[in-house]
């Protein structure tokens, strides 16, 4: 990707219920790296996390997103992604990216969103064991390892794999 990190752009998703540790932890951990980071939301409100966290800000509404100024994306998990895949634009931005070969990072409930963005099948990736069989049945050949990382798909189980998943995210992106 970018030898530049400040030029980097990555865009992480934001809907309530999400995950804090999974949304909070890249956001710092990114800028702390110098990269760019714009949470995106289903509109421009602000979300809360699963257990009352917030509300946390949303920089733009996802729609606004135009995929080809996103160097990578990243989706928490928590129960947010069940909101995020029921939006057009969020599955559209995921397919554009993922298509350019562009890293998107899923984790936890996360790869729900890849799921329904249909980008999945003949994937090797990871998550939390509660969805493994939604992404089977998408197609995705899914392994109980910590973080995968599968071209440019970066994926993890949980929030104990974050600074790994970070890592990894961060490899890529170099």
């Amino acid at each position: 990707m970018s030898s530049h990190p400040e030029r980097t752009r990555v865009v992480v998703l934001a809907a309530d219920f999400f995950e804090e540790s999974e949304l909070i932890y890249p956001v710092l951990r990114l800028r702390e790296e110098g990269y760019s980071v714009t949470v995106a939301g289903v509109g421009t409100a602000p979300v809360r996390g699963k257990s009352g966290y917030g509300p946390y800000p949303v920089d733009v509404d996802v729609a606004d997103v135009d995929p080809a100024e996103v160097d990578a994306l990243v989706v928490p998990g928590g129960f947010a992604p069940d909101l995020l895949r029921r939006s057009a634009a969020v599955l559209d931005l995921v397919g554009k990216v993922d298509a350019d070969g562009k890293p998107v990072a899923f984790v936890c409930h996360g790869a729900w969103v890849g799921v329904s963005a249909g980008i999945l099948k003949g994937r090797r990736l990871t998550s939390v064991s509660a969805i493994r069989d939604d992404l089977r049945n998408a197609g995705a050949d899914w392994v109980d390892e910590s973080v995968v990382v599968d071209r440019n798909l970066v994926t993890a189980q949980l929030p104990r794999d974050l600074g790994a998943w970070m890592r990894a995210l961060i490899a890529v992106l170099s």
